[in-house]
């Protein structure tokens, strides 16, 4: 099962909610982000169910009126061992959680739905296609993370190796037999979140990362993991239209290949989410081996060579012999004279 998109839409809370709680950026800007089209988001409290915000923007500028520095996003592996504290509200097992870092606290923000009293089955009730709504509602729930939560969330937002997180999903993914022929990336690509990456609303062209921060790495990985999924999904149709034995092995290895990508898609959208500013590969570091040599060979007959041995005087020893001679001469003329010598 592939990712839910819904993940998109929490990047980019995050990534332009913090340049709104740290920058003041406005509203005006990016509300209307293309990626947030057909989306609806409330805010509630898990514990009462109270409605705390009927929209993003009141969402925000409520957390900074409280005195929230940042938001940061995470996989929702860290709170496995979590209890739900209100059996009225499924929390749903969307792959991210959002976290809301206050000055003495951390506030999690998961995605879930309400339960009717009255309706008992574990199926979705069925509302027939005409009377249900062209966006799709989502509920974020506040849930104040205990202290060994917030340790996790606190050690999640380490900084990231961006050389050694590009080296293993080459290595993982990318080099693979099944990732071959997969588009290749345009230098310098920008991800906007949909499938031709052409925004839809020319007046809204924004990415999910801000552009006021150069992050060629992330923009670029998040491109190419959208069509390594196209790339997957052509296969398995391919192999669905096939009527025989072999296809069964590969369809197994393609479903293995997907789940991967799957985990490590999410993983790298949280790394990219609260570190994109950051997100560019390093070059390498290249010694010449003719550099060494010289190090190795030379000693001390090098222009401005600033070893302060080279400058260092020669002990000057010469003047006290000159005196010690002059002196053991004086004393034995003395005795000569005084004895009669």
């Amino acid at each position: 099962m592939a990712l839910d998109q819904i993940w998109k839409q929490q990047l980019t809370l995050v990534t332009y909610g913090n340049e709104f709680l740290s920058q003041d950026l406005s509203f005006q800007h990016w509300k209307n982000h293309a990626i947030f089209n057909q989306h609806h988001f409330l805010f509630r409290d898990l514990n009462t169910q109270h409605l705390l915000a009927q929209h993003f923007q009141v969402w925000l500028e409520s957390l900074k009126r409280q005195g929230v520095t940042r938001l940061s996003l995470h996989n929702s592996s860290l709170l496995i061992d979590e209890k739900n504290p209100n059996p009225n509200v499924e929390l749903l097992p969307y792959p991210h959680f959002i976290v809301s870092h206050h000055r003495n606290v951390k506030t999690a923000w998961i995605c879930g739905k309400e339960l009717a009293e009255w309706y008992s089955s574990e199926q979705d009730f069925d509302i027939p296609n005409n009377q249900t709504l062209p966006a799709r509602i989502e509920t974020f729930w506040r849930f104040d993370l205990s202290t060994q939560h917030i340790k996790r969330v606190e050690a999640d937002l380490q900084a990231p190796n961006w050389n050694d997180i590009h080296d293993y999903t080459e290595n993982e993914l990318f080099d693979r037999a099944l990732a071959q022929g997969v588009e290749s990336v345009k230098r310098g690509a920008i991800f906007y979140g949909t499938d031709d990456q052409s925004p839809s609303n020319a007046g809204a062209a924004l990415p999910l990362l801000p552009q006021d921060y150069a992050a060629p790495y992330a923009n670029e990985t998040l491109v190419r993991f959208m069509h390594l999924e196209q790339h997957l999904k052509i296969q398995k149709r391919k192999l669905l239209e096939q009527d025989h034995q072999e296809s069964l092995e590969e369809e197994k290895q393609l479903k293995v290949f997907q789940q991967k990508l799957d985990d490590l898609s999410a993983k790298f959208i949280t790394k990219v989410a609260n570190h994109y500013k950051t997100a560019h590969l390093k070059s390498p570091e290249i010694h010449s081996p003719l550099d060494e040599t010289l190090t190795h060979t030379q000693h001390g007959k090098r222009f401005f060579n600033n070893d302060s041995s080279s400058h260092q005087p020669t002990p000057k020893t010469g003047k006290s012999n000159v005196f010690a001679l002059i002196l053991v001469t004086a004393i034995i003329c003395f005795c000569a004279y005084y004895f009669g010598l």
